[in-house]
């Protein structure tokens, strides 16, 4: 790479990240912002222009090392990122816009159109949750999926017109560096093998908790019962930030000392709902954000983002912005999330941090291991929707969407929520990487220093350790180095 030119590419995706960060901190406290996502791009050009692309492709074929090679690669996608952003940012601020002000009506009720998740996690009404349903399908329908499929478009057309890639799925495969089709294999195979286990214990569960027969049932019940309620007198918002400090505080990692990361977990109206961290300065200013609404689905919430904040607060200053702000794929993020969200499922964190019964401890770790296979098989449906709608049929044919989310969930999906359900970026199968990733990071956690590994500063040392490269190598490349397995997705037949 030139190195001068160079520099100056780095410096200006740094700054545009920084300030689009800044902008989302912002924006999901509920303060208004004198700028928006196309100001910030706008006064940042280099790294969207054509001539750009050009030089970092041509410095590319001439890189004296692989190294060097690693992080012009790093780069060039994430300005051809960014390029996308920029052609899509209109259509995403009226999206946001559209989003911030609807409202669903249900009987008396006006539920924001932002918080029915939340609504739904904590409404025991069945026809109620049947009647938002048909809200949300015209909200969706008429409103929000046209300005989503403009999304989408514009995306496609700018990595297949500009970028010369066949479709998405090349792109982002480029990118992540990683077979779709060898992966649709595995994962295909992966919902045969515990489509018994599965069923199994679904049945009973949804019997028990939507009190209705598991064949036939919307995906809009599963929201209350995957929330697993009946524990939620353990967790309520008085000890939130408490459970959280005593969790983290066993590793070192002190949440109430620490200036350079900020938490948001205060409740008030024009706060946005959805959980979230943010890095400002990576390291040096983390932001972790949620709304509380009660209950153990916010220890989850806060544990998952916390969890990215562990990670992102212990990189080594002195690693360059590649290996800091750009990433292939956020699975190696995403795996610390999920590596101590995932400690509900464990019976001694639930009593000596959160302060249950043992037996209340045991039946939580058993529905929450039943939830994530759940989620896990939920998302290899969306991936493989995703993979076909690219590939095969198109993008505005919702078919694919419901036939494998139905296949791999047994809940029914409708056609009119498969946009407003498609991650960007096949972000589905970072987290299916981080799912599998987070297994076997526990496992070695739980054999090197027990079962309560998560109040052994030595374990704190050791994944600081890991934190410390930063996002230079691939997940698989990490747990190969410090735990000698690549990610693997649990099978739940294992003790």
């Amino acid at each position: 790479m030139s190195r001068l030119t160079g520099e100056k590419i780095v410096e200006e995706i740094d700054a545009i990240h920084r300030e689009l960060a800044r902008l989302s901190v912002d924006q999901r406290l509920g303060m208004p912002s004198a700028l928006n996502t196309v100001d910030i791009l706008e006064s940042h050009p280099i790294p969207l222009r054509p001539k750009t692309l050009e030089l970092l492709k041509k410095d590319l074929k001439t890189a004296n090392s692989d190294e060097e090679a690693r992080k012009i690669d790093r780069v060039l996608f994430g300005c051809m990122d960014l390029v996308v952003l920029e052609q899509t940012a209109s259509l995403a601020d009226m999206l946001n816009f559209y989003m911030e002000r609807g409202r669903m009506h249900v009987g008396p009720e006006r539920i924001p159109t932002l918080e029915v998740v939340t609504w739904l996690q904590i409404q025991p009404d069945f026809e109620k949750r049947e009647e938002i349903q048909k809200e949300c399908n015209i909200f969706f329908k008429g409103i929000i999926n046209p300005m989503l499929l403009g999304m989408l478009e514009l995306t496609v057309r700018t990595v297949t017109e500009r970028f010369g890639f066949e479709n998405y799925a090349r792109y982002c495969e480029a990118k992540k560096q990683n077979s779709f089709e060898q992966q649709a294999g595995v994962l295909n195979s992966y919902l045969d093998k515990t489509q018994e286990t599965y069923d199994e214990e679904m049945a009973p569960w949804v019997n028990e908790t939507i009190g209705r027969p598991f064949a036939g049932l919307s995906r809009y019940h599963a929201l209350y019962l995957l929330r697993i309620k009946k524990f939620d007198r353990y967790f309520q918002i008085p000890n939130l930030a408490g459970i959280a400090g005593r969790t983290f505080q066993g590793l070192n990692f002190d949440l109430s000392t620490r200036p350079d990361l900020i938490m948001h977990i205060s409740d008030y109206p024009a706060k946005n709902p959805d959980g979230i961290c943010i890095g400002v300065e990576i390291p040096g200013e983390i932001h972790v954000l949620m709304k509380p609404v009660g209950g153990l689905i916010d220890v989850e919430t806060l544990l998952h983002e916390t969890g990215h904040a562990f990670f992102l607060s212990h990189f080594d200053p002195g690693l360059p912005i590649e290996y800091r702000r750009l990433y292939r794929s956020p699975a190696l993020d995403e795996t610390f999330a999920f590596l101590f969200m995932e400690l509900i499922e464990n019976p001694s964190w639930a009593t000596r941090v959160a302060g249950m019964p043992p037996d209340e401890a045991e039946q939580l770790a058993r529905l929450s291991r039943i939830r994530r296979l759940c989620l896990i098989r939920r998302h290899i449906g969306k991936f493989l929707a995703e993979k076909e709608l690219h590939e095969e049929t198109g993008i505005k044919n919702p078919e694919p969407y419901c036939r494998h989310l139905g296949r791999a969930t047994g809940f029914v999906y409708e056609p009119q929520g498969y946009l407003v359900d498609m991650d960007s970026d096949f972000y589905s199968l970072d987290y299916l990487s981080a799912w599998g990733g987070a297994h076997v990071l526990g496992r070695f956690l739980e054999t090197r220093f027990g079962n309560e590994w998560f109040a052994m500063p030595q374990a704190g040392t050791f994944l600081k350790e890991i934190a410390s490269s930063g996002r230079r190598n691939s997940l698989d490349e990490t747990l190969l180095s410090f735990c000698g397995e690549r990610s693997r997705l649990p099978d739940f037949t294992e003790t």
